[in-house]
């Protein structure tokens, strides 16, 4: 989007948009990395299963305000150490590129994510370099975290 409005997305749009997701990764068209793909139109989304990432999964979520990228990386309730995990990847974070590091609640419980967002009408080759980052992070991050925990 070229202003600060939000586009309000009917629910044709919002289907179209994530079924031309959907087509573009199982047609291989852009940069997707190899995955197994699921369409959730009823959650507006679509689930990656990452096969160049050791399975992992992304979920890329469509509303008005735009796309969601997120990936899980660990339960903050598996972390030893949080001040130290917390410390060190907010200063990680600036270095990490097209994405954000936080903390969401997942089935009740609070896990360290990795999360990047666009706007609705981006284009296909944006999406797909927004996934391929999230999921670089999130190896980075997840190695950073078994370092943290073998020390």
């Amino acid at each position: 989007m070229s202003d600060s409005t939000t586009q309000v997305l009917t629910p044709d749009e919002l289907k179209n948009r994530l079924v031309a997701v959907f087509d573009s990764v199982v047609n291989v068209q852009h940069e997707w990395p190899e995955c197994g793909i699921w369409l959730d139109l009823e959650n507006a989304s679509v689930a990656l299963q990452m096969h160049d990432y050791g399975d992992l999964s992304v979920t890329v979520t469509l509303s008005d305000s735009g796309w969601l990228v997120m990936t899980e990386v660990a339960p903050v309730s598996a972390v030893h150490n949080t001040a130290e995990l917390n410390e060190t990847l907010l200063r990680l974070g600036m270095m990490l590129p097209l994405v954000s590091i936080g903390i969401a609640d997942i089935a009740g419980e609070s896990h360290y994510v990795i999360y990047g967002q666009l706007f609705p009408d981006c284009k296909l080759e944006a999406l797909s370099a927004e996934v391929q980052a999230c999921a670089d992070a999130a190896l980075d991050v997840a190695g950073l975290l078994q370092e943290q925990q073998a020390a």
